[in-house]
């Protein structure tokens, strides 16, 4: 009997979890064909969004609100996607290619492009560099290439400077303030030894030392090593600062990848807030625009989006793609590889790209 109780009850959980599943949303094809948009990105105005993927020859410029295309520009690489977002003014986006990262260990190269939303067009392409990221001032480009930092005008692409940081691996991010340049290295035998426990053992030291890794602060004015994150690191392969400079964020890749963040404005010193990941590429994560929420886009039986209360550090809510195939294929919406996705300013929805289609979710507080 109480078996009987027990199985009617887990039964009737799950009935009111899955009635309860995606019930706030509305979605609709962008193109009526079997696109993939893998990226997407709101301008700074937040009245339209960049879209970018595969089987896609044009990044899309596109009026949510009034669900139309504003205009189209060609590119010239497909691949199997890639990330984009929009430079702090809204006059330019960086495209990123989506790479597979599976090691903990080696740093992956990926290819850039950088379109000018004035004269739309690509004005920088990069081959298989380490990172490129647009300063907050949109006057220069940092790119990060084969252990060396590059810094060009952004409009003509001349270099400007450049400097090599010792040990320095696969990303970097530029501070709001363009005094700062954070960028992911090796730790040293001795940088371990300093950072790590007394009672460690030279053993143990060394075997960090080989697959953990560090992220070094550079004074861009001096190119003087000023500060370390204190604290060790699977393979990073993200690195932003978010929340105005308030906080240094990178995406992890381990087993089960994961997103870390540390204080600029306390010494980089690292916190407990952290999220789970489950994500071989470069998943979207970010805040909205109060700080009171944080979004990923991950992978569990099908591609989702997870949000949390930052401040408790549990999930609130979850927008999960799965779907009947062929009952939306009726209605032209296709699936697609990997959920992209965007805060909107009213802080209460999310905007999705998924396969061909865009969903306006408003998620659970």
């Amino acid at each position: 009997m109480k078996k009987s109780i027990t199985i009617t009850l887990l039964l009737f959980a799950t009935l009111v979890y899955t009635q309860n599943i995606n019930e706030n949303f509305e979605k609709w094809p962008v193109i009526e064909e079997p696109i993939n948009i893998t990226g997407i990105d709101i301008s700074p105005d937040g009245k339209e969004v960049a879209l970018v993927g595969g089987k896609m020859k044009n990044v899309i410029i596109y009026d949510y609100s009034n669900k139309s295309i504003i205009k189209e520009i060609p590119i010239t690489k497909d691949y199997g996607g890639f990330n984009v977002n929009y430079s702090t003014k809204g006059n330019y986006l960086l495209l990123q290619e989506r790479v597979s990262d599976y090691s903990t260990k080696k740093s992956s190269t990926r290819d850039y492009t950088i379109i000018d939303l004035n004269s739309n067009k690509a004005i920088h392409s990069f081959d298989k560099i380490s990172d490129a990221k647009i300063s907050a001032d949109e006057k220069e480009l940092f790119t990060l290439e084969k252990g060396k930092v590059y810094i060009r005008d952004l409009i003509t692409g001349e270099i400007k400077k450049k400097f090599e940081p010792e040990d320095a691996t696969n990303v970097l991010a530029v501070s709001p303030d363009g005094k700062e340049l954070a960028i992911v290295k090796k730790p040293s035998k001795k940088e371990v030894a300093m950072l790590a426990s007394k009672n460690v053992s030279k053993k143990v030291i060394k075997a960090v030392a080989k697959i953990k890794f560090l992220i070094s602060i550079y004074d861009l004015e001096t190119f003087e090593l000023i500060n370390l994150v204190p604290d060790f690191y699977d393979n990073i392969n993200q690195l932003y600062y978010m929340q105005n400079g308030e906080k240094l964020v990178s995406f992890n890749v381990a087993q089960n990848s994961y997103v870390n963040i540390a204080l600029p404005k306390n010494n980089y010193q690292p916190t407990r807030e952290g999220y789970s990941g489950r994500s071989t590429m470069q998943p979207d994560f970010s805040y909205n625009a109060t700080g009171e929420y944080f979004g990923i886009a991950t992978y569990e039986k099908f591609p989702v989006v997870n949000i949390y209360n930052v401040e408790t550090g549990s999930t609130i809510d979850q927008y999960d793609t799965r779907m009947k195939i062929w009952k939306n294929i009726k209605n032209n919406i296709f699936a697609g590889t990997n959920t992209s996705f965007v805060f909107l300013p009213d802080n209460k929805h999310v905007l999705i790209a998924y396969g061909n289609s865009v969903i306006k979710w408003r998620f659970n507080k």
